[in-house]
């Protein structure tokens, strides 16, 4: 058997990240398409999304995540953008496909209202966001993790992710992930109007603002807490 170099090793690695968060995420947004955008509906495509390709690419499958846990720690920042066009790409083929093939638009969209309920969008596209990076965080970090369960862990996640979109978001439509709420959009724009456009920063924005935060209670509070000597 031919020997494989560290360097090979890492390409690998980075090729199985392409190509599987690509595949995630085109199936997760498809999926949430294809399921009216129900949150349990939602949460059970995330779930065999991670359980699929999870072993294979980490399970990223939305760029929120990718910036936690490179802030976090939990991922090297040359890795990112290994994360971030796929997600993106995966997002957009799937938006696509569900587009072109079933004529259905879910994308995540508020009207151009008074600058409270604007906030109001923000502040629960944050706070559901946050709690899901949170809990995200402490599952995949090995160090914290609550259970060594692969299994057990997804379907934390996933019951996370569920009662995150179902309690805390305000607009039905959101995702609580930036390439999918973006690709969404854009074709329903081409379906309406680019006015859709207008309030897109709270569904791109608040994630990762979120991931900031999560990232800061992560490890500057859950992170130290339990693993104080």
């Amino acid at each position: 058997m031919e020997q494989i170099t560290e360097e090979q090793k890492q390409s690998i690695s980075k090729k199985n990240i392409f190509i599987f968060e690509l595949i995630g995420t085109f199936f997760l947004v498809y999926i949430s398409v294809c399921s009216q955008n129900e949150a349990y509906q939602v949460a059970l495509g995330l779930f065999g999304c991670m359980l699929v390709f999870g072993r294979l690419s980490g399970g990223h499958f939305n760029p929120a995540i990718t910036l936690a846990m490179a802030l976090g720690g939990g991922i090297p920042y040359s890795t990112m953008f290994f994360y971030f066009l796929p997600q993106f790409l995966g997002a957009f083929c799937g938006a696509a496909l569900s587009f072109l093939l079933l004529n259905m638009d879910k994308a995540p969209y508020i009207e151009d209202e008074p600058i409270n309920e604007l906030a109001a969008s923000l502040f629960g596209e944050m706070i559901g966001s946050t709690i899901f990076l949170i809990f995200t965080l402490i599952c995949f970090v090995k160090e914290t993790s609550l259970t060594q369960n692969r299994i057990a862990t997804l379907v934390i996640l996933s019951c996370i992710y569920y009662a995150c979109r179902e309690y805390t978001i305000t607009s039905s439509n959101s995702l609580l992930n930036p390439a999918a709420a973006l690709s969404l959009t854009v074709f329903d724009c081409l379906a309406k109007s680019w006015d859709q456009m207008i309030n897109m920063w709270i569904y791109v924005g608040g994630p990762i603002g979120a991931a900031i935060l999560a990232t800061m209670f992560y490890s500057q509070l859950y992170h130290s807490v339990t693993h104080r000597k």
